[in-house]
Formats: structure tokens, sequence, C-alpha cells
């Protein structure tokens, strides 16, 4: 900035003018649209008023119509006519015969203009069929709803304008007296302070500042106190050290959160012992990409039954460990309390209750609030595999959803779809119907359900994605080893996979198979 600048702009910028040029741009704007508005809501009532001026006048056909439908009305009618005309309104009233020849009139012939009066009819039915005997033509004035609709408008507008000029006239009184009036000590100030003298700004007195304008002589007045001592940059390095303290210890509060919750979140999984007591042998990979994470799988012995269950949750972190607490919860309830035993059954049941408890079928409804919607924009949901081993039948049920479940035998590796489609979205009306897969049980058979955290991982020379035929192909290499060296090796392999690649997704993966081999 050149010198002098400030103290040209303190004496020369006419703040009264900028009041002023505020008032007149903003003041025609508001009238404006006030008037619109105005305009809009007296033709919007005075169509109400006609639409319910029409709807009496045909509901009074109607009734007369209904009080004419007898035996000779075509000679017997005066009364009837002359009770329409005892409504201020009435105009005239016209009776026609089947053939359409006028049998009776009361009143005078409508004239004027068309949107000034009402205009109904009602057909008169008489005789046991009920067939047509003529028609009534009723006319009302609408004279006086557009007289009362005028003086209506005229009102309101007068009000209106009265008040947007006291709203005009309000707005340049605060504007000169909490904008203006601060903003010209502030640069007077800044003018003195510019000459080496070191001046604040007096926030205090009648003309209180605009927060805006008191944050800005705030800053300033810091910013004079420190050129004053000479220690500026010794108050901002002390302010920047707090600052990452502060950073430090809530970042340090973060984390101990979600220790707690990675804590809580193992709590809801199986334990070392549940594992041991399903009736399988059994090992298991769960690591989360962060501290929690998205992915969830379960093992129990139920009725003589091992289930077997992995899911897949939208997106990791946080927001996928609260969704795997929903399935936890949605997946005890159905085994216990519904005491559903059919893989396709279970993952039926799951989709409706978490669709539930998203409230993902709830529309335009906002909020986290009970019998709100939650938010509308969101349609989060998970891929499910679920196994149910029969030692009785020697056989497992497998369904799936988004999930595959992988076999491994002494001579191949097969790899079992089920449906492409997860659970818990909003519905499309494309997905597929969820089926269960039946396989009889022999000898050399290990059993494998995976997220896709498991295949999806980015490494090698050419960086490209392991897939699901590269982790078939490791695990088969190492058919022979123990349950435990099997995802072992598996997660040796996916790090050298990785190389220096960062993981992309949390990874859980089950190996089971019967006990006994």
């Amino acid at each position: 900035m050149r010198p002098g600048a400030l103290r040209g702009a303190a004496r020369g910028r006419n703040l009264d003018g900028l009041a002023h040029a505020l008032f007149l741009r903003l003041f025609p704007v508001i009238a404006a649209v006030v008037l619109a508005t105005q305009v809009v809501i007296a033709w919007v009532n005075y169509a109400d008023q006609i639409r319910l001026y029409g709807e009496r006048a045909q509901m009074m056909a109607d009734m007369t119509a209904r009080a004419l439908a007898r035996p000779g009305w075509t000679h017997a009618h005066g009364p009837q006519l002359q009770a329409l005309a005892l409504d201020p309104a009435f105009r005239s009233a016209v009776l026609r015969d089947a053939a359409g020849a006028v049998v009776g009139r009361l009143g005078d012939e409508p004239r004027g203009r068309s949107f000034e009066r009402i205009q109904v009819a009602a057909e008169i039915e008489a005789g046991p069929a009920a067939q047509p005997a003529g028609s009534l033509t009723l006319v009302l004035s609408a004279e006086a709803l557009r007289a009362n609709a005028e003086k209506q408008f005229v009102m309101v507008l007068a009000a209106s304008l009265a008040l947007m000029l006291a709203f005009g006239l309000t707005l340049r009184l605060a504007v000169r007296r909490h904008v203006l009036a601060p903003l010209a000590r502030l640069l007077s100030a800044m003018g003195r302070v510019e000459r080496k003298d070191w001046v604040t700004v007096d926030l205090a007195g009648s003309r209180r500042p605009s927060r805006e304008i008191a944050d800005i002589s705030q800053a300033f007045n810091r910013m004079v106190e420190g050129l004053r001592s000479g220690d500026e940059a010794r108050h901002l390095l002390a302010e920047l050290e707090r600052t990452h303290a502060r950073l430090a210890e809530a970042n340090g509060l973060v984390m101990e959160s979600l220790g707690y919750a990675r804590r809580i979140q193992q709590a809801v999984l199986p334990g070392p012992q549940a594992l041991r007591g399903a009736g399988l042998e059994a090992a298991v990979l769960w690591e989360p990409l962060h501290v929690v994470g998205g992915d969830y799988f379960w093992i129990e012995e139920i009725d003589g039954l091992s289930v077997v269950v992995v899911a897949d949750c939208t997106g990791h972190g946080v927001p996928g460990a609260f969704l795997t607490l929903i399935v936890a919860t949605a997946l005890d309830r159905i085994l216990h309390d519904q005491g559903l035993r059919r893989p396709d059954a279970i993952l039926a049941a799951l989709d409706g209750v978490v669709r539930a408890r998203l409230r993902q079928e709830t529309k335009g409804q906002d909020g986290p609030g009970p019998g709100t919607g939650g938010s509308a924009g969101s349609d989060d949901g998970f891929d499910c595999g679920v196994c149910i081993l029969d030692r009785a039948t020697r056989s497992l049920h497998f369904a799936g959803a988004g999930l595959a479940l992988t076999v491994v035998t002494e001579t191949e590796v097969t790899r079992i779809k089920g449906r492409r489609h997860g659970l818990g979205y909003r519905r499309t009306g494309r997905e597929e119907a969820l089926a269960a897969t039946i396989l009889p049980l022999s000898d050399g058979q290990t059993f494998f359900l995976m997220t896709d955290g498991v295949s999806d991982q980015m490494g090698g020379a050419s960086r490209r994605l392991l897939g699901h035929k590269g982790v078939a192909a490791i695990l088969d290499r190492h058919r022979d080893l123990p349950l435990d060296g099997q995802v072992a090796a598996l997660e040796a392999a996916l790090a050298a996979h990785r190389g220096p690649e960062p993981r992309r997704d949390d990874m859980t993966l089950v190996a089971f198979r019967p006990r006994g081999r």
C-alpha cells in the first residue's frame, strides 16, 4: 500500500453516500419482491374464493334440480326458482325440458363480462329410471367477490408498502449507527497508526459496531498492541504451540475413543472359545483398514448346525463399524428369537431388518430423530454370505448376497457365487431372488468366506489387482497346510503382493471345515 493511502481513504470516502447507495439499491428490490408476492397471494385468494363460490352455486343447482325431479315439474317450479332468488348473488335461472325448450325463467338475462358471473348447470332426472328430463342453468354474480378482493389487495398493499418503508429507514439508520460510524472510527485510527501514533479503536460507547466490524476492530487493536510491544512474532509462536498442544490432546482423545470402539467391536465378534465350540475347525483373518472397520463375521453352533456368517458393510472406519453393530444385533435376533436356519431365509430377514433400521424405504424426510428418514440421500447396506453346515446330513447350505463361497478340494478350487446385489440398500426392483446352494460334504474340502478387501489388493510390478483368481491360486498352493497355516500364508502372500502399496479396504476371511479331517 502506498504511503498516505489509508489517510486518503479515511478522508475521502463518503460513508453517508455509501448508506444512501445501499438504501437506494436494496429498497426497490425489496419493494418489487413484496409487491409481486402480494399480487400472487391476492390472485390465489381470489381464485380460491371463485372456486368455492362455484362449488356453492353448483350445490344450489343440484339441490334445486333434485327438488324439481317429480311429475309435472315443467308447470310447478315457481317455489324452487323463488327460493334461488333469495340468494343475494342471484342473477337468473332458466329451466329447460329434455328437448331444450325453455319452460321457466327467473331473473335478468346475464350481461357484462364473463368473469363477473358464475354460471352452472344441473341435470333434472325424473321418472322411475331417473331419466334426464331437463336441465337447470343458474347464474350468480361475482361482482362482490371482485370488489372485496380489490379492497383487500389495496389494504394489504398499503400496509406492505408502509412496512417496507419503515424497514428501509430502520435499516439505513442501523447501518449508519452500527456499521458506518464504527468504520469511520476504524479508518481514522488506521490513519493515525500509519503516522506511528499507536492508538486503538474504542469499542465502547453508544454506537456499538456490528459483530463483524467489532471483530475487525479487535484484530486491529491486537495488531497495534503487537507492533507497540515488538513481540508479535513471539506471541504468534506461543499461540501456535498452544494450538498444537490442543490438537495433540484432541487427537489423543480421538484415538482413545477409537481404541475403545475397537474393543467394543471385537466384543461382538466370536472369541476363541466360541470358535472351538462351533463344531468346526476354523481359522479367521479379521483386519480393519483403520482402528475399527466395516467387516463382521460370526461362527456358532445352534441345534446341531454350524453357522458361519461374513458381512461387508458399506464403507470402513467408524461408519462401517456402526453398520456392523446393526448387522450383529439383527443376526442375533434372527438366529435366537426367530429361529431361522435356512441361509436364504436368514439373508432375507437381515435385509428387512437392516433396511428398516436404516429407514431406506422412507423418502423425503431428514433429521436424526424418531420417525424421520435419516439421511434422505443415504443408500447404505452390506454384502453377506451365510453357510449352514449340517453334520447329520453331511451337507453344507450356502446363500450369498454380494459374497461368494470358495471351496478348495484336493484337485481344484471352485467359487460358488450368490446373487450380485447386496442387502439393506433401497430396493430398485431389479434384485435377484435369494436362493440357497446345497453342497454334499466330502473328505478334503475346505471352505472360505471372505470379503472383497482380500481380493482387492493392488500391487505387483504392473500394479494390478490380485483378484479372486490370484487368491484362489494362493489357497491352492497352500492347501496341505493346517487352517491356521493357510490363513497365515495367505496374509503373507497378500503383503508381498502389495509391497509398498497401502491397503484399500477392510479384510475378513473365515476358513472352516468339519472336524475330524
